[in-house]
């Protein structure tokens, strides 16, 4: 006989059936147990002693037999103790009583084996059945098992799918924040540079605006120090001006006193002149020493009225009672035109003595003396202020 045995230790994912098991496990051990009581029942109802058997023997025929049992189940099956050869009983004497008893003796066996035949069917079939249930419970549990695994797999895949989502989803948010840092610390940098930019522009618009206004007041200052320096200068030239009309208008008046006294005295000296070459002196006493220079004092007076005005010299203040005088010696020809004349003397100022020669060479012809002849040579002293 075949016993199931079941483990007791079910992991946590196959507890949901505990109670399916335990139902299979009730079902089989009935099954078991009738069985047992069936074989107990057919042993104790046999008889212990059947007594004396009467067999007639007939020369045709055959002697009757107990009925042949039933086909015994698969190897799976239990299988039932063999029924005990009925033992051939010593030739009796005919009785009819006995062979009653022993016909029914018989039957009752024959019913009792057919019984026990079906019980063992029954058990067989029993057997059968909880073996059947047992491996469709096996199947069941295979296929919840199976069933749990894909469960626990497609649960892990899903969790392995959901973590790698997360983690997609967490390199996504952390990318996209370090794109959007990254951004924001651009536009940051972008305003700091605008910033600081535009803060160099105002730097220097402010500082071309001093520079401007330093400019401006530079400009200012300037044209103030030139118009005062015009205004100065002006002023001074106006002074000069004013000096020089009233030095030019003091040296006309100088010049015509000057002049009517050259002409009085030329006029005197030409009448000495005649006076003396009427008393046999050709020459007459020459004065070299006169301002002008040049023969007696008239002529000298003709000759300065000569040159005076075509001397172009910017007079000094005049230094003391010092009195600056230039010595030419002049070449004339016979017509009185100057053809040179010579430094003799120099007054000490180049430029003055330049522009004494340039107004005796200007001075051509020189003025007629009073004899009517010119001299070949006459010596002309020009001085400063006198």
């Amino acid at each position: 006989m075949t016993w199931f045995h079941r483990s007791n230790t079910i992991s946590d994912d196959s507890r949901p059936d505990e109670q399916d098991d335990k139902h299979g496990l009730m079902i089989s051990v009935a099954a078991h147990g009738l069985l047992i009581l069936l074989m107990v029942f057919g042993f104790s109802s046999a008889p212990n002693n059947p007594g004396p058997v009467q067999v007639e023997l007939w020369a045709k025929g055959s002697v009757a037999s107990a009925a042949a049992p039933e086909e015994q189940p698969e190897e799976s099956k239990p299988t039932p103790e063999p029924e005990p050869k009925p033992q051939t009983p010593p030739p009796q004497p005919d009785d009819s009583a006995q062979k009653a008893a022993e016909q029914a003796a018989q039957a009752q066996a024959a019913k009792q084996a057919q019984a026990l035949a079906q019980a063992q069917a029954q058990a067989a079939a029993a057997v059968k059945a909880q073996a059947d249930a047992e491996i469709a419970l096996a199947k069941e549990k295979k296929a919840r098992e199976d069933a749990q695994k894909e469960a626990a797999q497609e649960a892990e895949k899903a969790k392995a799918e959901a973590a790698a989502a997360a983690q997609a989803a967490k390199e996504k948010a952390a990318k996209e924040a370090a794109q959007e840092a990254a951004q924001k610390a651009a536009q940051e940098k972008a305003a700091q540079a605008a910033a600081a930019e535009k803060a160099a522009e105002q730097k220097a618009a402010a500082q071309k605006a001093a520079d401007q206004k330093a400019a401006a007041k530079a400009a200012a200052e300037k044209a103030a120090k030139e118009k005062a320096a015009k205004a100065e200068a002006a002023k001074e030239e106006a002074a000069k001006e004013a000096a020089a009309k009233a030095a030019a208008e003091k040296a006309a008046k100088e010049k015509a006193a000057k002049d009517a006294e050259a002409k009085r005295n030329a006029l005197r000296a030409a009448m000495r002149g005649a006076a003396m070459e009427a008393a046999g002196m050709p020459n007459g006493t020459a004065d070299h020493n006169q301002q002008g220079g040049g023969g007696n004092n008239g002529y000298a007076a003709l000759v300065r009225a000569c040159v005076q005005p075509k001397v172009i010299f910017s007079l000094p203040p005049r230094n003391g009672s010092s009195n600056p005088t230039a010595q030419f010696r002049t070449q004339l020809s016979s017509n009185g035109k100057v053809q040179d004349a010579t430094l003799t003397h120099s007054s000490g100022n180049t430029s003055f003595d330049d522009a004494v020669r340039r107004g005796i060479l200007a001075c051509s012809p020189f003025p007629k003396p009073p004899s009517g002849k010119y001299p070949p040579l006459i010596t002309v002293n020009y001085s400063m202020y006198d």
